[in-house]
Formats: C-alpha cells, structure tokens, sequence
C-alpha cells in the first residue's frame, strides 16, 4: 500500500487574486509545503535536496478565499535520481468528492553542487513499499509558436529566490501571470473586466536562474482572450537566449 500524506490548509487572503480566487502560484506553494512536510515526516536522511523538472496541474474549479482545503500527496514513480509526486485538493467538507485540483510533478535528486546523484538507500520503498514503480510517462511539452512573440525583460528579486538560492518554482509562473496580464491590458483587457480562470497548467523547468540574473520573458497568447471562451498561453522565460522556464496553460475568461 503507497503512503500518503495529508494536511489541511485554508486558502489565505494574500494566496488570491483581486476575483478573491486561489491563484496557480499559491497552489504550486502548496505543492512545495506538503512535499517538504512529507519527507521530515517520513525522516529523509541524505545530504542532497529535491529540484522540480515538470509539473502539471489540472484546476476543476475556482477555490475562493477561506475555503478549507484538504490536501494530499503521495508517490508515483521512481527512478535512481528522480520521484514523481501526485497532489490532489479537495474541499474538506466533501473529502469523498473528486479533487478541485490534482497535480503531479516530476523531482530531480541533486548533490550539494547540484548535480543529479542517486537518491539515499530504500527512498523509494518508503513511499511504495509493496512495489516500485517508475515514473509514469508525460506528454511532449508543445512546441513554441511560429509567430513572433510579446517579449519583455525582468530580473531575478531577492523575494524570488528558494534555500537553494534558485528562482522560486512558484515564483516563475507567479512571474508568467503578471506579463501574460501586462499583454492583456495592452490590448484593453483589464482584471476589472477580464475574470480568468485555469484549467491547466504544464512547467517545465529547464535550468535554474539566480539572484540578480537578467531575464527575457516571452509569451505567445493566441488566441486574444473572449469572454465566455478559453484561451492558450504559451511562455518561456530565457537567460542569455537559454530557455530557463517555459509554459504552457488554458484559461477560461469566465462571463
């Protein structure tokens, strides 16, 4: 039988957007706690640490502040240097429902100078102890647009960056959002008017930007967003023409 973690959490004022609506962000956020709690609990020894590769997340439906949420973990895979982690969220009057949210993300095992090395002894029987399986296989990230993209520059802040001195998991798509809106609004579409609900979202986390690094942050937005119709938005985040970050996720502007 997996193990699996739980912890309850209520979704906080500052962890939505001006909708009062739990953003992607605060979820990924979520997703680092609940992981992090699951392996001291679980007493992890090794001198590494854990970095995210790919996560996806799949939004059933908006959560509103102070909703109360009851999360889990659990594993899905293994390999010697990488885990696959799964997430569901679901509301906690109704913990026999389906989740609001399920997510999985694909982590990579690190040394001290960040390079992949082989996880600590038996890690993965801690979290299936009757049978290892490996990680299940993920969909091709989609190729960029042809199209020319909007294109804007931004820099690694001191509040971006995680223990590892790395741009923050969160913080890159935290980063996404707020370009995706600054197009938006140049075409005349304002938060005031504009209610945007995920549905979806795919991060691949190419390599990891630090403090102080100068970013180049494209998007491809196509289609312009329609009330009542959803909408794709393609991104990447580079460093000196090396893609760092890049994204893709679906939205519905919610009539």
């Amino acid at each position: 039988m997996r193990r699996e973690f739980f912890h309850m959490h209520i979704v906080r004022y500052d962890e939505c957007n001006c909708n009062g609506v739990l953003t992607p962000p605060a979820f990924l956020r979520y997703m680092q706690d609940i992981a992090a709690l699951d392996a001291e609990d679980a007493q992890l020894s090794g001198n590494g640490y854990w970095v995210v590769k790919r996560t996806f997340i799949t939004f059933a439906a908006p959560i509103p502040v102070h909703t109360r949420l009851a999360l889990k973990t659990y594993g899905l895979g293994f390999t010697r240097v990488t885990a696959q982690r799964g997430y569901e969220a679901r509301l906690a009057d109704e913990p026999q429902s389906e989740p609001v949210i399920a997510a999985h993300t694909l982590w990579v095992y690190v040394d001290p100078r960040g390079r992949p090395t082989r996880m600590p002894e038996r890690t993965a029987q801690i979290w299936l102890p009757d049978e290892l399986l490996p990680p299940q296989p993920d969909e091709p990230f989609p190729s960029a647009p042809e199209a020319e993209p909007e294109t804007t520059s931004s820099m690694v802040r001191f509040s971006d960056v995680d223990l590892m001195q790395h741009l923050n998991n969160a913080s890159a798509v935290e980063m996404l959002d707020d370009v995706a809106w600054e197009a938006y609004a140049c075409a005349g579409i304002a938060p005031d008017v504009a209610k945007f609900d995920p549905l979806h979202y795919d991060i691949e986390y190419v390599d990891s930007p630090r403090f102080g690094d100068e970013l180049t942050i494209q998007s491809w937005l196509d289609p312009l967003p329609t009330a009542g119709q959803e909408c794709l938005r393609h991104q990447q985040i580079l460093r000196e023409g090396k893609v760092m970050v890049r994204a893709h996720s679906r939205w519905l502007w919610r009539a």
